[in-house]
């Protein structure tokens, strides 16, 4: 029997990265991007959801009454409606530890040049500041080293794991903070501790604005933030204030409450600051991490109808 297969959002991943063959009969329809209004009537006939972003929910999931496996091309299940998966025994399979050096890596990049100033430095050679100046090196902002920092990771998955790992090689210090059966007074006493925060959990009820201004005001002074985990975990306005307050001296954001973000969001007011980086959700997406993603994507899909599934949320 050919199986249907509907990749609902193709275009988050690049052109160029080819999906891997099958092993069982199938065939394929690619849509580039599918809004919600689109979902219904563009899975009816499939056997095989492939998605990334797209919300599948019961109410437009009821009508695919041939489906048999949702296979997510990212990590996150936010996106699905899992207890109407469940009623309906259609199978849910996602990615794991597939971008975890990537991330770590982007990580790592954001601390150096938050802590090295980099933007802020750059900015005052394209004013000419340097150039002016009698001494050979321009001492214009604070630099600081990693070495000796205490960084704060929430998180203790595969990500968390790397980040710590390369935070350690750099001589810094590591405490984890986990986002299952979290205490407030538990988050309180650990962000009062660190020097660095980096966020490493996904976004559900409970971490849903875990950091705020009531948190980020407990943070040291010249504390930096860093988010490459969900956008709704940080509150975006209370973060865009801390900065502009000096609460906390700097952050580096990859993830955003609505992507692509509009032209309101409060990061626009200082996407110009030396103390703020805004990547477009990319600390994922190495080449080798698109390519991975892809592979355990096919993988995933083989091994559900071959009998021994994997990676089953």
């Amino acid at each position: 029997m050919i199986k249907n297969v509907v990749f609902l959002d193709r275009d988050t991943f690049p052109e160029g990265f080819k999906i891997p063959p099958l092993k069982i009969n199938a065939k394929w329809k690619y849509y580039g991007f599918t809004a919600d209004k689109q979902v219904s009537k563009r899975i009816k006939n499939a056997h095989i959801i492939v998605n990334n972003k797209v919300n599948l929910t019961s109410k437009n999931l009821k009508d695919a009454k041939n489906l048999e496996l949702i296979a997510i091309s990212a990590t996150g299940t936010n996106i699905i409606d899992l207890e109407y998966c469940k009623a309906k025994s259609i199978a849910v399979t996602n990615l794991r530890n597939y971008a975890s050096d990537s991330v770590a890596e982007h990580v790592l990049a954001m601390i150096l040049a938050l802590l090295k100033q980099i933007k802020g430095l750059e900015k005052d050679i394209k004013k000419n500041i340097w150039q002016t100046r009698k001494v050979f090196a321009l001492l214009s902002k604070k630099i600081q080293n990693l070495n000796g920092k205490t960084i704060g990771i929430i998180g203790k998955g595969s990500i968390g794991l790397k980040v710590a790992k390369l935070s350690k090689a750099f001589g810094m210090k590591v405490s984890f903070l986990s986002a299952q059966n979290l205490k407030k007074s538990n988050l309180n006493k650990f962000l009062k501790e660190i020097d660095i925060l980096t966020i490493h959990c996904p976004l559900n009820k409970n971490t849903e604005n875990l950091i705020s201004l009531k948190e980020l005001k407990l943070m040291k002074q010249d504390s930096i933030i860093i988010n490459t985990a969900r956008g709704g975990i940080i509150n975006e306005r209370d973060l865009v204030h801390a900065l502009n307050k000096k609460i906390i001296s700097a952050a580096g954001i990859d993830v955003t409450t609505m992507e692509p973000p509009k032209k309101t969001h409060p990061y626009y007011r200082i996407i110009n600051s030396p103390n703020f980086i805004w990547t477009p959700h990319t600390a994922w997406a190495s080449d080798e991490t698109l390519k991975n993603a892809l592979d355990q994507l096919i993988e995933n899909i083989n091994a559900y109808y071959l009998g021994k599934p994997k990676n089953l949320v």
